[in-house]
């Protein structure tokens, strides 16, 4: 009878281990970082990052990592993989080495899944680099 608790104790143990390591990812969200190019014009001073899928309601990251632009700054703010704004009216200077962190509402509005990207402007001659990811930890 013992022999049988034991058991079962050791199997419930090791399967609540299993479950909180299926789902603490889950719980992180979409957090690794992929890197963004863009390149501003001009006559074409609009670009974005990748889009990507987000789970959480948590903020967007990024950091800028290089700008070659006058000014030496972009505006950021948080879109939908289409474009559609989702920044709340969020607006954000980012310079050289900054790590910014966008409100937005895409989880609250689209659920759960739902790509997105970070738009960002500058009427100038030049680009800017970095990394970014949809969720934030």
């Amino acid at each position: 009878m013992l022999h049988k608790k034991f058991i079962v104790l050791i199997a419930s143990i090791l399967m609540t281990i299993g479950v909180v390591t299926i789902v603490s990812p889950v719980l992180a969200g979409n957090t690794s970082q992929t890197y963004w190019h863009n390149v501003y014009r001009i006559w074409s001073p609009y670009d974005h990052t990748p889009a990507r899928r987000k789970e959480t309601k948590s903020a967007y990251y990024n950091k800028t990592n290089h700008i070659k632009i006058s000014g030496n700054y972009i505006v950021i703010w948080a879109a939908l993989y289409d474009g559609r704004d989702i920044s709340g009216g969020h607006r954000y200077k980012s310079y050289k080495g900054q790590v910014t962190n966008l409100w937005n509402n895409a989880v609250e509005r689209y659920k759960k899944g739902v790509q997105v990207r970070i738009d960002s402007k500058r009427v100038a001659n030049g680009w800017a680099d970095g990394v970014w990811s949809p969720d934030t930890k």
